[in-house]
């Protein structure tokens, strides 16, 4: 990794969470140490706890940058989509994400960034818009806790995290770039689960 010299106070936590976000890309979360981010922006380790109180914090920071991409990955701005190819253009673009990116995305849903029992409220922030716009694909009017927009992302993550680890061998194509299509394949048929839910929502 190259180091990247002349951080200052205004602008070293960004250098810190790119350095963050690096290690995290190439090799996974235990590659990331407070030491290796400090060493990337040519600034000494305490330099580190100026902006994060720990490595966890650091973490989670990174985590949170990870949804900010995530999300401008699978914003759809096209009206004249239908619902249904609305969702199948997320879900395809959130797949997508977890094939090129099997590292961060495993930090971002990992337990160092997903602690019930400590939420970190910048994390929360940064993972909601991918949500709602979720829910607002799934016809929930921005309900992340509607029955269709937990629904779908469901399927879309379980495909995922399947995939991830390596639960579909021998399922779908070892090629990342077949391997994404085939999937999409699988969200096509999944799709009229979602009029099912909505559905017995209106029974209900």
């Amino acid at each position: 990794m190259t180091k990247r010299k002349g951080y200052h106070h205004g602008n070293l936590r960004a250098g810190l969470v790119a350095a963050g976000l690096e290690l995290v890309r190439r090799n996974g979360a235990s590659a990331l140490t407070t030491r290796a981010c400090a060493q990337w922006n040519g600034v000494s380790s305490s330099a580190v706890f100026r902006h994060f109180r720990d490595r966890r914090a650091l973490l989670r920071a990174v985590a949170a940058e990870g949804f900010a991409m995530l999300t401008r990955t699978t914003a759809i701005d096209d009206p004249a989509l239908t619902r249904q190819d609305r969702l199948l253009a997320i879900g395809g673009a959130y797949l997508r994400f977890a094939i090129e990116e099997p590292n961060l995305f495993r930090l971002m849903y990992g337990a160092d960034a997903q602690d019930t029992a400590d939420l970190d409220p910048d994390l929360e922030a940064a993972a909601n818009p991918l949500l709602a716009q979720t829910a607002f694909a799934a016809g929930a009017e921005g309900d992340m806790s509607d029955a269709r927009t937990l629904l779908a992302w469901s399927i879309v993550h379980g495909l995922a995290m399947l995939t991830l680890d390596n639960q579909l061998e021998g399922l779908v194509p070892s090629d990342p770039r077949e391997r994404a299509e085939r999937l999409e394949a699988i969200l096509v048929h999944a799709l009229p689960l979602f009029a099912d839910v909505g559905r017995s929502e209106r029974r209900g």
